[in-house]
């Protein structure tokens, strides 16, 4: 089973495997290990880089109600969506990073407000003054491993792995319950 630390090894010796530096090619894959994960303990998730109708951004990943089915591969309905991820690999690259991910948090809430609408890096530096967190962003943010200047392969596990995965489970039973408002709205 896939925890933090084991995707965490699985990023890196693909970053390692891929023979050059690219963003893409690490972006894309942090997301589809954090998929994995995801699929592993039963929580429904959509292929990489979708859709939700009426919002124009991409979304790195959706959970969607269990057995919607997406328009075109990509393209979901606002009412089949429980919860949205910002994915990234090494964190927030500046207030510009924080005010972007906010934004488009905003533009799927004014689509659907319940969206659970979620930040999630594999590492963050710390000390980082634009560390996104649950306080300066105002939705829930995971850090999955913080790191000391640029030993980003040795940080420290944050323990958020298992919260995000509780969180998402919190969301997914709360929709099935009451079928409105989810936790960290």
């Amino acid at each position: 089973m896939l925890d933090d630390k084991k995707s965490r090894t699985l990023i890196f010796q693909g970053k390692k495997e891929f023979g050059v530096k690219s963003k893409k090619f690490v972006g894309a894959l942090t997301v589809e290990v954090l998929k994995n994960a995801l699929r592993e303990q039963n929580i429904p998730v959509s292929p990489r880089d979708v859709f939700i109708k009426g919002v124009s951004v991409e979304i790195d990943l959706l959970i969607p109600k269990r057995g919607s089915s997406p328009k075109y591969g990509l393209l979901y309905e606002p009412e089949d969506v429980l919860a949205a991820l910002e994915v990234k690999e090494l964190g927030s690259w500046g207030e510009q990073t924080l005010n972007q991910i906010r934004r488009n948090f905003e533009l799927i809430h004014q689509i659907k407000s319940d969206i659970y609408c979620t930040y999630v890096t594999l590492t963050e530096r710390k000390p980082f003054k634009w560390a996104i967190t649950t306080e300066n962003l105002g939705l829930p943010a995971y850090t999955l491993f913080w790191h000391k200047g640029d030993d980003i392969e040795n940080g420290e596990s944050s323990g958020d792995f298992g919260r995000l995965m509780s969180a998402l489970r919190s969301v997914m039973s709360s929709k099935r319950v009451r079928g409105h408002e989810t936790p960290h709205k």
